[in-house]
């Protein structure tokens, strides 16, 4: 069945490799972010044979949207946070001039959402996530179907951010894999890395590795199996957040768009970042939310307080 989609749906996808379908977008600040368009479409998600909560396939149906071309970077997080004068604990640990196009990290959920918000755009869903890693032709990474060290930069990849340079985290730059011959110095001596492109054909990069990133999704290992098949939007709630990608901390075998990780929305760690998504309709329009409405929004309750207040 999956060979059948394959076939039926090849065409959308060499079809997105020749448009353009690029888009520029303007925090409230006026720094500039690519974005991807992602037409309506249907795409055979999760994988047969892998995990239990990846499965059944089923071919699912979402409108079209938009997606960041690449994660949030360092430099990105900056102007939120000189616009809103919200900072992470962890940001002198990454605010160094080397560091401005990697992606951010040490970002909770509501921070990444509440980012998303200010920005004018939101987290996406799972459905939407994986179709902007995958197209629509049931391919298992975002290039095609088999693993290439020199295309993500995944635990022991031998990338030239692998544990050596010295530095805490090991990102790679944001749209450092795009085929480039690629200079580095190592322990003093200078060498030359060739990449090869990761992106999906949609021209969504860095969706394998690199950072885990979260989606808008709450997660339910079900369901694949019981949620709709149109603009499927994750169940109502539960307790962790779903997560997809991969980082440079993960082995090869847990890399694949389809694998769902899953943490609690409070969870900040050095290897977990995250990119928005927008919705596109008729009369859309691009404009910044309220930084105001943001703070003003209910704090969420954690666990450990609903024990504390039944």
């Amino acid at each position: 069945m999956r060979r059948f989609f394959a076939v039926l749906l090849f065409p959308l996808c060499a079809w997105a490799q020749e448009e353009d379908l690029d888009r520029s977008v303007r925090l409230p600040t006026g720094f500039t972010t690519e974005m991807v368009l992602i037409p309506a479409g249907s795409f055979p998600r999760g994988a047969e044979g892998e995990e239990f909560d990846e499965q059944p396939v089923r071919m699912i149906f979402t409108d079209p949207y938009l997606i960041d071309k690449y994660e949030v970077t360092v430099g990105q997080w900056g102007q939120y946070q000189e616009a809103t004068g919200y900072q992470i604990g962890e940001w002198n640990l990454q605010n160094t001039k080397g560091r401005q196009n990697h992606p951010i990290t040490f970002i909770n959920w509501y921070e990444a959402d509440a980012f998303c918000e200010w920005a004018g755009k939101r987290l996406p869903t799972e459905a939407e996530w994986e179709r902007a890693a995958r197209c629509d032709d049931g391919r298992k990474y975002p290039w095609g179907d088999g693993l290439d060290s020199y295309r993500s930069n995944y635990f022991q990849s031998g990338d030239p951010f692998e544990a050596g340079l010295g530095t805490i985290l090991n990102t790679t730059p944001v749209g450092y894999y795009d085929g480039s011959l690629r200079s580095f110095v190592k322990k003093g001596v200078t060498g030359e890395y060739q990449t090869r492109v990761n992106s999906s054909p949609f021209g969504v990069y860095d969706m394998v590795g690199n950072v885990w990133e979260w989606t808008n999704d709450w997660y339910h290992p079900s369901y694949y199996v019981n949620g709709p098949d149109t603009n499927p939007q994750g169940v109502e709630l539960s307790n962790v957040k779903a997560v997809h990608g991969g980082s440079y901390a993960t082995d090869a075998s847990h890399i694949r768009p389809t694998y769902r990780a899953r943490d609690d929305p409070y969870l900040k760690g050095p290897d977990v970042g995250f990119r928005c998504a927008m919705s596109v309709s008729p009369g859309t329009a691009v404009q910044a939310g309220s930084w105001g409405s943001v703070k003003r929004r209910p704090r969420p309750i954690s666990a450990e307080e609903m024990e504390e207040h039944p």
